[in-house]
């Protein structure tokens, strides 16, 4: 279900994406607003799940700079464990659910391209009832989930 969002709602992610640790005050200051409701609708939207207020650590930082999506089919038998393995492996860092013959996607990231290697080609290879249908590796990422945001046509008016 769609939430309905006004264009003070989208002021407030607008602010809170620059810097998350802003103040209730100084939002409220930047478009005024009312303390009190930006505090109210901050509060709301976290509830909502339609903001998190979070850390987003960079893996490039960490040197794990070998990334590779891969799309896997996994047998209905071991589909729930092997997502739980999956999400327990720090070099898995999103799954997905596919359609058509791959069922399940995973971005993963390494060190080097031998870790990188070594998980597609034998921990996935070797993996029972799992098949790796497809892999890419990727050298840059242009855009992430972490940069997106809605646009203004997507609040109402005040």
């Amino acid at each position: 279900m769609t939430k309905k969002y006004d264009q003070i709602d989208f002021k407030i992610i607008q602010e809170l994406s620059q810097d998350a640790r802003k103040s209730a005050a100084k939002i409220a200051k930047n478009i005024d607003v009312n303390e009190r409701t930006v505090r109210r609708r901050i509060e709301k939207l976290i509830e909502d799940k339609t903001v998190r207020i979070t850390t987003i650590v960079d893996p490039n930082s960490f040197g794990y700079n070998a990334i590779a999506d891969i799309n896997l089919k996994v047998d209905d038998p071991v589909y729930n464990d092997f997502i739980e393995s999956c999400k327990a492996n720090p070099n898995v860092c999103y799954i997905a659910t596919g359609w058509g013959k791959a069922n399940l996607s995973i971005e993963t990231r390494f060190i080097d391209n031998s870790d990188m290697y070594n998980f597609i080609n034998h921990t996935l290879s070797e993996a029972e009832g799992v098949e790796v249908v497809n892999y890419f590796i990727i050298p840059k990422i242009i855009y992430n989930i972490d940069e997106w945001l809605p646009v203004q046509d997507d609040f109402k008016e005040e």
